[in-house]
């Protein structure tokens, strides 16, 4: 068995800090899911709400960020999309978050 099998990884500051603000990892995921099954069926002002809220509950979630900015988009508010994926972006840089940003520049008329 080796020396450190016992031991808990460090944690890094963003981890620390994240551990401190956040007092449950699962906050926010109820009301993402939520938000999504309201999206699919075309409520798009309930579903932002509940996303607004996820977001509040858990801000480390880039995900809910995402979803929000997908549904700022559906809803034709191009800026706001952008301006939720960026944040979304410089948390985790994933090809959804990309996409989003570049169709909602190409709506803004932004350069790429």
């Amino acid at each position: 068995m080796p020396a450190d099998a016992g031991r808990a990884k460090a944690l890094t500051p963003e981890d620390r800090k994240e551990n401190a603000l956040r007092p449950c990892a699962c906050l926010g995921y109820e009301r993402d899911k939520l938000a999504m099954y309201l999206l699919k069926r075309g409520m798009h002002n309930l579903a932002e709400a509940q996303l607004r809220r996820a977001v509040w509950l858990n801000p480390f979630e880039p995900a809910f960020k995402v979803h929000l900015a997908w549904c700022l988009y559906e809803q034709k508010r191009y800026r706001e999309a952008w301006e939720w994926a960026a944040q979304a972006q410089g948390q985790k840089d994933e090809p959804q978050v990309r996409e989003i940003l570049e169709l909602s520049a190409h709506r803004l008329g932004i350069p790429q």
